[in-house]
């Protein structure tokens, strides 16, 4: 039987949220999974026991990695709100012209016409 090499935790370091393909290297295969449910599998750190909720693959969406408060309802914690905030860090923040959508004057996204809400509204993930 072979002992699978535990990796340091690096759990405190990282944001509340991030792209699976920005987590550190081999990062879920040092979770141990708990349960599954809503396209997402919610995993625990053996080190530290911190809970991470992380979406299935899909080839036409990034899949996101959350971290979990509370793990009774942890496939419902996550809200749009969070995804909308990776949305914005990942295109580089805000520009100062308006969104071109009809009587919106919030501040578009960068490289984008639209504001935030309104690119998200399209199915823009990053």
């Amino acid at each position: 039987m072979f002992c699978k090499k535990q990796m340091p935790c690096t759990c405190a370091k990282l944001d509340d949220s991030f792209f699976l393909e920005d987590a550190p290297r081999r990062f879920v295969d040092n979770l141990r999974q708990i349960d599954m449910g809503d396209w997402k599998r919610l995993f625990e750190c053996p080190s530290c026991g911190a809970l991470w909720a992380v979406d299935e693959w899909d080839k036409y969406t990034d899949q996101v990695v959350s971290r979990v408060a509370d793990r009774a309802n942890w496939s419902k914690e996550e809200s749009d709100q969070m995804r909308k905030e990776l949305l914005r860090k990942s295109r580089g923040g805000e520009e100062q012209s308006e969104c071109i959508w009809a009587d919106c004057h919030e501040p578009r996204i960068k490289g984008v016409v639209y504001c935030l809400d309104h690119l998200y509204a399209t199915g823009a993930q990053k």
